[in-house]
């Protein structure tokens, strides 16, 4: 039986400090993205909790995070921020480096290195999967478009003994908590592990919902893999204003690709960015999300979403209701989605209403029974350490 299964149907809050303290481990704070939201909520649910990770560079990332008690391992001290993937053999030994994390709990925000962390022998050792590692699992991750990078063509002989080390690590947590139904899959496929499923929060009351404006949006890392290309490629070619916002390796070709219609904001701020919701024509996601919180900021926001009808889309978007999927990663196909968006008529509250069902307080009420329902499992930790 899964955890998931297993986890308590009644909608009785169950009280963080019940379960003791609280340690949380993240991959690296250098970012703007979904990974770092769902740290800022756990972190928001135990206040005192001190967040290990590789390293931390508040410019670069959510400034919620200073103040917060960060522990960064030696990687920090390298003079790297855009650069920091391509130290991507070094994670696995900055998180060993760390020591065994303190706590009752500690919670790893990951997706591809935090979970490599040891901690404590009498500690539950939770993972919050955002996907398993992409570097491993995914070719596409090392990749700049259609060209081999020379990440992935050095990495490559050591393959085979970095999914081994991986998966022991993965098998070493007490419980494994999935994003979505996709990452449920994937942590299977990699791992053999079963995983309860626990969406990301999503601040959606932040969100007015607003009537469609004019312009296309994309917030998205500039990466390969969220082929934000397609998009610039199908809104240039159809003559319709796209707002581009965010960062990463693949600006430079893009800014190539895009006609005069295409702005790129690069990263903004958090008000900008609702700003940018509220008033868009529709928001475009063409890359496979493992949840995909962009997605639901947007219906929250009355848009329909324009994705790419794998992976996390699957469950956040009602199609033909709160958007359209396509299901071709080319750009006729994304073309043809953006006309067929065209053509729904769901009120910008019905919309957003869906959205509903994704906000912060069903992130922490089933993170919480999840966890709360695997500890009551646990052997006593004395027995468990001296297998008595």
């Amino acid at each position: 039986m899964s955890a998931l299964a297993e986890m308590p149907a009644e909608e009785t809050r169950i009280d963080p400090a019940s379960l003791g303290k609280v340690t949380i481990v993240h991959d690296y704070l250098n970012q703007r993205g979904g990974a770092e939201k769902v740290v800022l909520e756990l972190a928001n649910i135990w206040p005192d909790a001190p967040i290990y990770t590789s390293l931390y560079r508040p410019q670069s990332t959510f400034p919620e995070f200073q103040g917060r008690d960060i522990r960064t391992s030696p990687l920090n001290r390298l003079p790297v921020d855009k650069g920091f993937r391509n130290l991507f053999p070094l994670y696995p030994a900055a998180f060993r480096s760390l020591g065994e994390l303190p706590g009752d709990v500690v919670i790893a925000s990951s997706s591809g290195w935090a979970h490599m962390a040891r901690v404590v022998p009498e500690a539950l050792h939770v993972v919050y999967c955002h996907t398993p590692a992409r570097w491993l699992f995914r070719s596409d991750y090392l990749t700049h478009g259609d060209h081999r990078s020379w990440r992935e063509a050095a990495f490559r002989p050591a393959t085979h003994a970095f999914r081994a080390l991986d998966r022991r690590a993965a098998r070493q947590a007490g419980l494994y908590i999935a994003n979505s139904e996709e990452t449920r899959q994937r942590i299977r496929l990699a791992y053999g592990i079963d995983s309860a499923v626990v969406h990301p929060p999503v601040d959606i009351d932040r969100f007015t919902p607003r009537p469609r404006g004019e312009r296309l949006l994309v917030i998205s890392r500039l990466l390969p893999y969220k082929r934000v290309d397609l998009v610039v490629r199908a809104a240039t070619r159809l003559g319709i204003g796209l707002d581009v916002v965010g960062d990463g390796p693949m600006l430079g070709e893009l800014r190539r690709a895009a006609g005069p219609g295409v702005t790129f904001h690069g990263p903004v701020a958090d008000t900008t960015v609702v700003e940018l919701l509220e008033s868009c024509r529709a928001v475009c996601v063409a890359g496979e999300d493992d949840f995909g919180i962009v997605a639901v900021e947007a219906q929250a926001a009355g848009k329909p979403v324009i994705a790419y009808g794998h992976g996390g889309a699957l469950e956040t978007i009602d199609e033909h209701v709160t958007g359209v999927l396509f299901y071709e990663q080319t750009d006729e196909s994304v073309a043809q989605a953006i006309a067929a968006s065209e053509r729904l008529e769901t009120p910008p509250d019905v919309i957003a209403q869906r959205a509903r069902r994704f906000g912060r307080a069903s992130f922490e009420r089933g993170l919480l029974a999840a966890i709360a329902a695997r500890m009551t499992q646990r052997p006593p930790p004395l027995a468990r350490v001296r297998g008595a």
